[in-house]
């Protein structure tokens, strides 16, 4: 096996749960197309977000693809998480979008696009995007 990509500092654990975690990332796909949110003041990524209280992970992605992608998601696989050099830790998960409905303005993503590879414009230069793209064997990795 490889060695993992400098990633930042950022360290990916696949297989397994954290004991918390600060975030929920759905890495999001129509058929073998990445889907990935603009978000107002950023740039281009999968959507997620925080979790409610009492919100468990499946949960959280749905809420979030539904709330940032108008996405709803058929079954929700749970990958494992990554922790950031500075210690946040997201949950990982992946599904395919099963609907869609347009944004409503509501939240904090203006557009959504598929791609055939992940755009370069992305809202962090760190590569945990492709690295998890590639390890997982998911679609879209430049």
């Amino acid at each position: 096996m490889s060695p993992q990509p400098s990633l930042n500092g950022a360290a990916v654990h696949l297989g397994r749960l954290p004991e918390r975690h600060d975030s929920v990332v759905c890495l999001l796909f129509r058929g073998e197309r990445p889907v990935l949110v603009r978000h107002r003041s950023r740039a281009w990524e999968f959507p997620g977000g925080h979790a409610e209280p009492g919100e468990g992970i499946e949960a959280t992605a749905r809420r979030e693809a539904r709330e940032e992608a108008g996405a709803d998601l058929g079954e929700v696989h749970v990958d494992g998480y990554y922790v950031l050099a500075g210690g946040h830790t997201t949950v990982v998960t992946h599904a395919q979008v099963a609907a869609r409905r347009p944004l409503d303005g509501t939240f904090e993503t203006d557009e959504v696009g598929e791609f055939d590879v992940l755009p370069a414009d992305l809202s962090w230069d760190d590569g945990i995007y492709a690295h998890l793209l590639r390890v997982l064997g998911l679609p879209g990795a430049p």
